[in-house]
């Protein structure tokens, strides 16, 4: 049934997505109430963080015109929006940095490959060792501590993770768990970016545009493609190459007359030279 309250929270929010140019469908799932409020208080400055139903979000969604009508698809589970006037990428860029890690909770899926890495840990020899050895962890006592001697995935992708095996983790320091407002979609413009577009080294893309620029425009200079981007430097050439050709040819103009000079200095003092030798 479709109560006023309702009503008043889709014209409320689809009056904010009109407002705003970036949406961001975030997940939330397994993220601490602690860490939720921390990341609504950092991003205050920049957007703002809306929870509701799914159904509710979508048709607010709608009711503003986004012009883009899959974005409604990527509300599924534990979901939130982000509206700012910022690029997506920046947006993603400060989501991103206030990720934090935890150790697997007890039962939980791995949703991707929990590694143990070799090294030192906190346990004393005891019956530790035959615990971690059950569970795949290569552990051996050395000269009175228990190390880890290799490498090894304690639980696969898609496995369950035992009770006693995510307490070890949590003490080994074993934490693969990413806490964050996981992005799903950013929208912008009418267009959709997923993680893998949004998740790039802004830097380094600055500089790959700036290197491809640079390319480009000594390619049009190489090629004589003559632009707004070009021309000065393809007067500068012409007129260097003219001048060339003006002091190879002798021709005496205010441009050559310093390198005729010169040049005819340096015949004379070759003459000079060779009249020496004869004499």
């Amino acid at each position: 049934m479709v109560t006023q309250a309702k009503i008043k929270i889709v014209e409320d929010l689809s009056k904010e997505i009109e407002s705003f140019k970036t949406i961001m469908i975030c997940d939330f799932a397994g993220l601490p109430s602690s860490n939720f409020q921390n990341i609504r208080k950092t991003i205050k400055g920049i957007g703002k963080i809306y929870v509701t139903k799914n159904t509710l979000i979508k048709r607010a969604i709608e009711k503003a015109g986004v012009k883009n009508s899959t974005l409604t698809n990527y509300l599924a589970g534990n979901t939130c929006i982000v509206l700012s006037n910022e690029s997506v990428f920046k947006i993603y860029k400060n989501l991103a940095s206030q990720k934090t890690y935890s150790p697997p909770k007890p039962n939980s899926i791995a949703t991707e490959d929990i590694v143990v890495k070799s090294g030192d840990t906190p346990f004393s020899p005891g019956p530790i060792v035959a615990t971690m050895q059950k569970y795949g962890i290569k552990a051996a006592i050395k000269k009175g501590k228990v190390e880890i001697t290799e490498d090894s995935v304690v639980v696969k992708k898609g496995e369950k993770v035992p009770a006693e095996l995510s307490q070890i983790l949590g003490k080994l320091g074993v934490t693969p768990i990413e806490l964050w407002l996981k992005v799903k979609v950013g929208y912008e413009n009418g267009i959709l970016f997923t993680p893998e577009i949004l998740n790039i080294n802004v830097d380094e893309y600055k500089n790959k545009i700036l290197s491809a620029h640079q390319s480009a425009l000594n390619l049009a200079i190489a090629r004589k493609i003559c632009n707004k981007y070009t021309v000065n430097s393809l007067v500068v050439g012409a007129f260097l190459n003219a001048k060339n050709l003006a002091v190879e040819r002798n021709i005496p103009v205010k441009e050559t007359i310093n390198e005729l000079i010169v040049k005819a200095h340096k015949f004379a003092s070759a003459v000079k030279s060779c009249v020496k030798t004869q004499a």
